[in-house]
């Protein structure tokens, strides 16, 4: 996977100033490289056999969603307030710079449903963590994680409980 980093762009102060943004989008637009990503996801998610993959919004869902539909899997849009119809359970959490929600629609699974969560990027684990309290918050078992990139000096890892899964495919 290492090679795959000279196709991920590093956009300094996005979103806010002194953050470096690792942007992956080079890595969708190009099919073979999109493919070489996502195998070993596949290959994980056909051992671990959840009932669900949830991503997490935005970025999440594009990997989440993919994989859902090629192993025939139910995809859970994991979202941000407001942006669901209907009932819905959420969680708030706390950022590093403020506060946020995390909402989904109320039975979008049915009870102690094996689910995986994936999202783009694990750096602090401040949204991943509550993406898995929400899981289990709604009655899911959360099997585990699997992110795309990590940023591993920010220790994300520690925010996310140690019994599960915990996958990344690049580190940083």
């Amino acid at each position: 996977m290492e090679n795959l980093k000279k196709y991920i762009n590093e956009i300094k102060d996005f979103p806010k100033e002194g953050i470096i943004f690792k942007d992956i989008n080079p890595i969708y637009k190009d099919p073979k490289r999109w493919n070489e990503l996502m195998l070993p996801l596949q290959k994980l998610i056909s051992i671990s056999k959840p009932d669900y993959i949830a991503g997490i919004e935005s970025r999440g869902f594009i990997s989440a969603s993919a994989l859902a539909f090629k192993l025939e899997l139910g995809f859970i849009p994991i979202r941000k307030p407001n942006k669901l119809p209907g009932r819905v359970i959420g969680i708030n959490y706390k950022l590093e710079y403020g506060e946020d929600r995390l909402e989904i629609q109320q039975n979008s699974f049915e009870k102690e449903s094996k689910i995986i969560v994936i999202d783009d990027l694990l750096a602090t684990g401040g949204t991943a963590s509550a993406a898995g309290k929400l899981i289990t918050k709604a009655g899911g078992n959360l099997i585990g994680y699997a992110f795309l990139v990590e940023l591993t000096k920010l220790n994300g890892r520690n925010n996310l409980d140690c019994k599960l899964l915990v996958e990344s495919l690049i580190k940083y």
